[in-house]
């Protein structure tokens, strides 16, 4: 017997609901009871999709984050779990910051120079803001990537210029 994909994303509500999704050009957009589960994999990797579940602080950041900053590490939590990772890095504002994507708990931060322990992570999110110029600048070419300035202090490379990496 075949299984209906939209009744298994149905046991997922109220769990999982489409935030900026894209609207189709010619019509309303499609609501989520029928869309495709192809479709709904392509919203949620694209990060269309938000649980609207928070993050929590575990450690005591310093200085404090925004509540706007914690609302787009939630989201960007949700990326990261609908990719399948279990722990990974948030960087947010030029911080980073170790997220449990199942607990939704922010474990620490980690700082360039600051004693932090070896830390397995499975996956990295940039959470842009609004005014991030790498959210807002061209998008390298396929198999090119630059490494953030912050993440090559955390390994001791200590150059602000960054490092391509492929």
């Amino acid at each position: 017997m075949p299984i209906d994909a939209t009744k298994l994303l149905r046991r997922l509500e109220p769990a999982v609901r489409p935030g900026a999704a894209p609207a189709r050009s010619g019509g309303p957009a499609t609501p989520i009871e029928r869309q495709s589960f192809d479709q709904l994999l392509t919203l949620v990797s694209h990060g269309s999709v938000s649980s609207g579940r928070q993050v929590r602080l575990e450690f005591e950041a310093d200085p404090p984050f925004e509540a706007e900053q914690m609302e787009r590490m939630g989201a960007a939590a949700d990326v990261a779990a609908a990719s399948g990772a279990a722990r990974a890095l948030l960087l947010v504002d030029g911080r980073g910051v170790v997220l449990d994507v199942a607990e939704r708990v922010l474990a620490q931060e980690l700082r360039a120079g600051g004693t932090s322990p070896l830390v397995a992570l499975d996956a990295a999110v940039h959470v842009s803001g609004p005014d991030d110029p790498v959210a807002s600048g061209p998008t390298p070419p396929p198999g090119l990537r630059r490494m953030p300035p912050e993440i090559i202090a955390q390994f001791g490379g200590g150059s602000s210029s960054g490092s391509e990496i492929s």
